[in-house]
């Protein structure tokens, strides 16, 4: 490293080893170099592939943001025996310790060493990495930490927000007066109950969430600040405000809104086509130029708008295959294609189900799919989606690259749990972008459990009729009218980073000003 480099400033970004988390990242550290001259150095868990799809992603951020002539940014992949938090940690000590000396840092992925950089002056965290604000604030003098939050806004002050707005405090629902009947109320959100928050029974997971909320909220009490994917071209100002509130009511700490998250080119709806090939061409097994071959395949067959892309996320998938099967012959009986990523690890799905609708030629089931390059591809109208925060954005924000005309996406909300039944509920209920389906609820409470002489959602006969009439709508003038209502809110997000006066760019550069970056 040249002498020059060490007087610039040194920002450490890292987060989750959840690919929804990690794209993210790499975004904000492809903006924070195209606005200021500084080092990022990014810490990531060498889990398989991670540090090399994270280098590829931040090719891809950095195609449409150019970082500036000094800036560099640099992925370290720390070691990690058998997934073990606390071997993570002693990595990440051993790291940060090196870093806070000046010394070079090891990469376990790639087995080298960075070079030598400044003392870190900001430390950019999601509310999972608790344990690490911890070893940094044990330094004599640690730089300010913020914590990195990429959920629904609704939902980030539902589970770790004051109950005056509707929140928990990081804390599970409280069995003393709890009436399931009872609507909680979240500022700028539809009053949900208790079982429309909570959509599907988690099982062992469900301990594993509220330890993560618990984790998030505790974060959230000890950071300097907070950095949110949040747009308020699609969240609601209310929740915004009420989040911003919360967080300067203690130390008087700011926070900042600077969503969407996506690498658009800057004032616009559209990838560059840099980014759109890296997608395709670094999907594992081909598995890109796959669904690209298909979608190109029915546009020319079906027509525009014809493909229904499904995706539950990387953590989620329906715990009743039977109501799966119910979705995928729907759409089969209605001709219409459709695309299925099977991406969470777990996904039981039986070949012969699988070959059923192959060999139908109405759809494809991969294991990856560049769900940016589906949700941008003219062929794509409709997005089934479990209601994560990237996701949603990501198809409100697609347009069709290189093409006069835009074709934005509507979804249609399957929710499983944490933020997801909140994303879904505002954006069916108040921005009328999609449909939110209801009968494939499991009725369960997470106080009582399941409910008593209550009306059961999980009937298979209701679940049947709901997916078909959801379906028929879509292709009805209420479907175009959620159609044109999400064009309207992704013309509003495309303008979020325009070079000149983007509201987002503006709340990044505020941001990193606050804190002499």
């Amino acid at each position: 490293m040249v002498a020059s480099d060490m007087s610039l400033q040194h920002v450490i970004l890292s987060c989750k080893a959840n690919w929804s988390h990690l794209r993210s990242m790499c975004i904000l550290a492809s903006r924070i170099a195209s606005s200021r001259d500084v080092i990022i150095t990014i810490l990531v868990a060498s889990l398989g592939e991670t540090v090399e799809r994270v280098t590829q992603e931040v090719s891809r951020s950095t195609d449409v943001e150019n970082s500036r002539p000094n800036s560099k940014i640099r992925i370290v992949g720390l070691r990690v025996f058998e997934g073990k938090s606390e071997t993570l940690d002693n990595s990440f000590r051993r790291s940060w310790k090196a870093l806070t000396n000046q010394e070079s840092v090891q990469c376990s992925y790639k087995l080298s060493q960075t070079a030598m950089a400044p003392k870190p002056s900001l430390v950019i965290l999601d509310g999972f990495q608790l344990s690490w604000l911890e070893i940094i604030r044990s330094d004599p003098l640690p730089p300010p930490i913020i914590q990195w939050m990429m959920a629904f806004s609704a939902g980030f002050i539902h589970m770790c927000g004051p109950s005056f707005s509707g929140g928990r405090s990081g804390e599970p629902m409280n069995l003393q007066g709890h009436d399931c009947n009872n609507r909680i109320r979240i500022p700028g959100m539809p009053p949900m109950t208790c079982y429309e928050l909570n959509p599907q029974f988690l099982g062992e997971k469900a301990s594993k969430i509220r330890s993560a909320e618990a984790m998030m909220t505790r974060f959230a009490e000890k950071s300097d600040g907070l950095l949110t994917t949040c747009a308020p071209e699609y969240d609601s100002d209310e929740c915004l405000d009420a989040i911003s509130a919360w967080i300067f009511s203690n130390k008087s700490r700011r926070t900042f809104h600077i969503g969407p998250m996506v690498p658009l080119i800057p004032g616009t709806r559209e990838f560059s086509a840099k980014a759109i090939e890296v997608e395709i061409e670094t999907a594992p097994n081909t598995y890109g130029s796959t669904a690209v071959k298909f979608l190109n395949e029915c546009l020319t067959s079906h027509g525009k708008h014809s493909v229904f892309y499904i995706s539950f996320g990387t953590e989620h998938w329906p715990s009743s295959l039977e109501d799966l099967d119910i979705l995928l012959h729907t759409l089969s009986n209605h001709q219409h294609p459709f695309i299925l990523a099977q991406a969470y690890p777990s996904a039981n799905l039986p070949e012969s189900m699988k070959r059923k609708y192959e060999n139908s030629g109405h759809g494809i089931i991969l294991p990856f799919v560049p769900q940016q390059a589906v949700l941008a591809h003219e062929a794509c109208g409709w997005f089934i989606t479990h209601g994560g925060a990237n996701g949603v954005i990501e198809a409100l924000t697609q347009g069709v690259p290189m093409s006069v005309s835009k074709s934005k996406l509507s979804r249609i909300g399957w929710p499983f749990a944490v933020d997801q039944p909140l994303n879904i509920a505002h954006m069916a209920r108040n921005l009328d972008v999609g449909f939110e389906l209801t009968k494939m609820r499991s009725n369960y409470c997470p106080v009582i459990g399941l409910r008593p002489n209550a009306e059961l959602f999980m009937g298979i006969d209701e679940w049947r009729i709901e997916v078909e009439q959801v379906i028929l709508a879509t292709q009805t003038v209420i479907g175009q009218r959620k159609r044109k209502n999400a064009e309207e809110i992704g013309d509003k997000l495309a303008l979020a980073w325009s070079e000149s006066s983007g509201r987002a760019r503006e709340h990044l550069s505020a941001f990193l000003d606050l804190f002499g970056i």
